[in-house]
């Protein structure tokens, strides 16, 4: 996503990838795709950003004590933009999804909820903050 727009309500708009091992993730990404993997600016985040073609695309996260007792499988995240963080979270639960956690602030970045469809599928919203 470009610092200076902001994808339509339920585009996606980022992808994520979390996992135990971010340095091979790292080296196993940047050598079968190219990708372009610098430290993220945003502050207090140890966080791994994926640029594509010069375009900031995705990140990567380490997992570990602070994920819990019991970590989940690697896994990659999706991310939708959204409008309204709260109208879109009250729609999701509307129509049988869950949120899994309130939604909370990210520096620079804007709004997160992690939530779940009915099906069990779990994805994340982002309200994304407007720049200045």
């Amino acid at each position: 996503m470009s610092e200076n727009s902001i994808p339509k309500n339920g585009a996606v708009c980022w992808r994520e990838l979390a996992t135990t091992d971010r340095p091979g993730a790292e080296t196993f990404y940047k050598e079968m795709f190219g990708w372009e993997l610098k430290p993220s600016k945003i502050p207090n985040i140890d966080y791994t950003e994926i640029f594509i073609g010069g375009v900031p695309s995705g990140g990567m996260i380490t997992m570990d004590e602070k994920w819990g007792a019991e970590l989940p499988p690697p896994h990659w995240v999706t991310y939708l933009s959204v409008d309204n963080i709260e109208e879109t979270s009250q729609k999701i639960t509307a129509n049988g999804g869950t949120i899994c956690g309130e939604p909370f602030d990210v520096e620079g970045v804007g709004r997160i909820a992690m939530v779940q469809d009915p099906c069990g599928t779990y994805f994340a919203i982002l309200q994304i903050q407007m720049p200045g």
